[in-house]
């Protein structure tokens, strides 16, 4: 990349002239950005990520002067510009220069770095250029790269923060695409923001399933597509569950975590943590299922969708909703009540009555206008790709503070936040058991019971019979 053309463009960004923005470029030193870490004096994790965000001007002359003149900059780029057509990530992509070079060579280019004054500096360049590469800040949602390109870049990244990082940048990639970094651990008296992690680094590499290559490269391992079933084991688990498991038609390679003995949402979330695969499959250890429930809701190809089974014990509601309100006053404020969706899983169970039969776990014939939206489901029967996960903070579930209720309604919150929207199958129908199971013939006959008079509204939690 040329220096002087360099300079022009970040002589216009900053608003200067040329003669100034050249001396400004050819004066820096090191020692500049080392007095500035010494004054912050960053400690934690959080700290750190805080120096980075806040790059003042200076970082612009570095980078300039770095990207367009310093030899080790291209040696370590050139074996980048070979490739073609590849879909590439690059994460501390500062003022853009790679990111220009590798959309040049005819990738698919995405640009990533926290600080707000790079980014704009970066867009400016790739606007001038006409080219489209995304600019974003955060790893959330991003998927299938056959590259990350992190250069000069895991050196920076505190200690505390890098097992996380390495797991979300393999999560980035494609199974066998790999981490292109070139990364200097040392040199502690030249650029004091240097962490050193040459003696572990490897090892946290693997932990993340990211697996080392002579040369370097970090190889993303295993087989990441397929589903990953998960099973939070709040009680024993049921003979009746585990045929139901074993009878399910699987796809080859689909992985099985069991949690047992914590409340439902850390057993949740310890799952989520151990995913190895696109799609997650919660199933309860209390229900039984169809072999055809797990085949059937991949069909859909959408990013969240439940299965469909009955509450018990009380009323046996189905276990997917509408949002009603939220409590403001009184020993649960705060708190968020749901309606269940009666009426239109109703209408779907009538017209297949049949086909029912009093079977606790079915799948029958339901076409993609079937679906019900509904902004809360239980986590029962419950179909998640890992983007949904990815694009949320975790603790993806979570009780309501004081209580033991809603974990899967927290979650389904966090999820309509991020953008997506939640499906119902009506016909992929689960049992749920109590002394015996609740199934869609439960539901129908308490709707239909003469003489019943039901309420317009059952919020979630609701009372019990008798309380």
């Amino acid at each position: 990349m040329n220096l002087e053309q360099t300079i022009n463009e970040l002589a216009r960004f900053l608003g200067i002239n040329t003669e100034e923005c050249e001396r400004r470029v050819r004066g820096y030193t090191v020692k500049e950005a080392a007095i500035k870490w010494e004054q912050a004096n960053p400690q934690t994790a959080e700290d750190v990520e805080r120096f980075y965000k806040d790059k003042a001007d200076y970082y612009l002359y570095e980078l300039t002067s770095w990207n367009c003149t310093n030899p080790l900059y291209q040696q370590w780029n050139a074996p980048l510009l070979s490739y073609h057509g590849k879909k590439i990530l690059e994460i501390g992509a500062g003022i853009g220069t790679l990111c220009i070079e590798l959309a040049y060579a005819g990738n698919d280019v995405t640009y990533c770095d926290i600080s707000s004054t790079l980014k704009a500096f970066a867009k400016q360049r790739f606007e001038d250029r006409g080219l489209v590469i995304p600019i974003v800040s955060s790893l959330r949602g991003l998927r299938d790269f056959d590259i990350v390109v992190a250069n000069d870049f895991f050196e920076h990244i505190h200690k505390d923060a890098l097992p996380k990082l390495l797991k979300q940048l393999s999560g980035c990639l494609k199974d066998q695409g790999f981490v292109y970094h070139r990364s200097n651990f040392k040199q502690q008296d030249i650029f004091p923001m240097h962490f050193d992690h040459s003696e572990y680094f490897v090892k946290l590499a693997r932990d993340a399933n990211l697996i080392e290559r002579s040369n370097g490269d970090l190889v993303r391992g295993g087989e990441s597509k397929g589903v990953h079933v998960g099973i939070p084991m709040l009680g024993p688990m049921t003979d009746e569950w585990f045929y139901s498991f074993v009878g399910m038609d699987k796809p080859p390679g689909t992985k099985l975590t069991k949690v047992s003995s914590r409340p439902a949402d850390k057993a949740r979330n310890e799952i989520i943590e151990k995913l190895e695969r696109d799609w997650l499959f919660f199933m309860d250890a209390d229900q039984t299922f169809a072999p055809e429930t797990l085949r059937k809701l991949l069909s859909w190809d959408l990013p969240i969708v439940s299965g469909l089974y009955f509450k018990s014990p009380g009323n046996p509601v189905p276990h997917c909703y509408k949002y009603a309100f939220q409590e403001t006053t009184g020993p649960i404020k705060d708190a968020h009540f749901y309606s269940p969706l009666i009426d239109p899983i109703a209408q779907f169970l009538l017209k297949h009555t049949e086909e029912l039969k009093k079977t606790e776990a079915v799948v029958i014939p339901s076409k993609k206008e079937d679906l019900i939206e509904c902004d809360g489901v239980g986590g029962g029967c419950l179909l998640v790709h890992r983007q949904v996960l990815d694009a949320i903070e975790p603790p993806w579930f979570e009780y309501n503070p004081g209580t033991f209720v809603g974990e899967d309604f927290y979650f389904c919150r966090k999820v309509q936040a991020a953008g997506f929207k939640i499906f119902v199958d009506p016909g992929v129908i689960c049992g749920h058991k109590m002394k015996g199971f609740i199934g869609p013939e439960h539901f129908l006959n308490f709707l239909t019971t003469k003489g019943k008079k039901l309420p317009d509204i059952y919020p979630y939690p609701w009372k019990e019979p008798g309380e």
